[in-house]
């Protein structure tokens, strides 16, 4: 029988199919169908510290008729953004009592400290890892490309320092040498990669002639780049690959092993078809590993990465020479 245990930031899940990071894995139910359908590991719903500094100041400002006094509000604030942390606190604590398989908190932050502060508090309610998710949108113009590069080292480095437990980011493809600053996460160490992330994108109401979230949700078509870039790192560095963009069937998920990937994050594909697609992935992947006599997914992961191959330059020029052919 198929052996579909892999290793990811040192941890072994039973399966390559995880359920990444949305509104999804915010309840301890979701979690527990994801575990019951074969998830190998949760990546737990973003901490977004934006939502939690909003919700205190909506809370301060429901009660601003009650507290004449600037150190009341400035106190209520305070509580009310503990609360809300607390929340997200008692739900790692849950799922760690309740799941077998590993719980990946997720923060989303924007000022290094509070990152920093949730990361070691994950740590302390029993977090086997942290994945980060980090996104820069550099629309000042006085804003370098090397300073948004420093501003991702630098959080590494906090995080790094202020944790033992293993370190993921999770990033998006706007950088001018993607493949050194994965080396670069990599030296500052970073366990693991997730190629690549998806923020809501603005959009603009027709109807009311204001701006509005564009489609979260993303498409197979998505997944072309990921695959490529985790062929082109996963034989170069040490740290572990998850895919995440454009998983949408079983042969995306197998594609992204083949690369290198040691795992892939499902989101859309469970919003669009339940949690028991996650089954029927891990049903079709040992499928494939059966037709090709193979026993555990280390006996393919990675073999068409682009070091692995005699012609390496396939990954970089393939869809250029493909377009000329035509």
């Amino acid at each position: 029988m198929a052996d579909l245990k892999t290793r990811y930031l040192n941890l072994e899940l039973k399966s390559p199919v995880i359920l990444g990071s949305s509104p999804m894995t915010g309840s301890l139910d979701n979690l527990k169908r994801a575990e019951d359908n074969g998830a190998g590991a949760v990546v737990l719903r973003s901490l977004f510290e934006e939502l939690i500094t909003d919700e205190a100041r909506i809370t301060v400002d429901s009660a601003s008729g009650f507290m004449p006094f600037s150190d009341a509000a400035n106190f209520l604030e305070g509580a009310s953004r503990d609360y809300f942390l607390n929340q997200y606190l008692k739900l790692v604590q849950d799922a760690k009592k309740s799941l077998s398989i590993p719980v990946i908190p997720s923060i989303c932050c924007n000022t290094h400290g509070a990152w920093v502060e949730y990361a070691k508090r994950f740590e302390a309610c029993g977090a086997d890892a942290i994945e980060l998710n980090y996104y820069i949108l550099a629309s000042d113009s006085r804003i370098t490309g090397q300073q948004v590069e420093k501003m991702y080292q630098n959080l590494i480095k906090a995080a790094r320092k202020a944790v033992s437990i293993p370190l993921a980011i999770k990033i998006g493809r706007q950088f001018s040498s993607l493949s050194n600053m994965i080396h670069v996460f990599e030296r500052l160490g970073v366990d693991g990669i997730v190629l690549f992330n998806r923020f809501v994108r603005a959009d603009i109401d027709l109807e009311s002639l204001k701006i509005s979230p564009g489609m979260v949700l993303g498409s197979k078509a998505d997944y072309s780049e990921t695959l490529r870039w985790i062929a082109l790192m996963a034989a170069e560095t040490k740290v572990d690959f998850a895919a995440s963009t454009g998983i949408h069937d079983s042969d995306t998920v197998i594609k992204m092993l083949i690369a290198g990937a040691k795992c892939a994050q499902l989101t859309s594909a469970v919003y669009n078809e339940g949690f028991e697609v996650i089954g029927r992935y891990n049903n079709a992947i040992e499928q494939f590993m059966d037709k090709h006599h193979f026993s555990s997914l280390n006996d393919f992961i990675g073999i068409l990465a682009q070091e692995r191959i005699s012609q390496p330059e396939e990954w970089e020029r393939a869809q250029y020479m493909r377009v000329q052919s035509k």
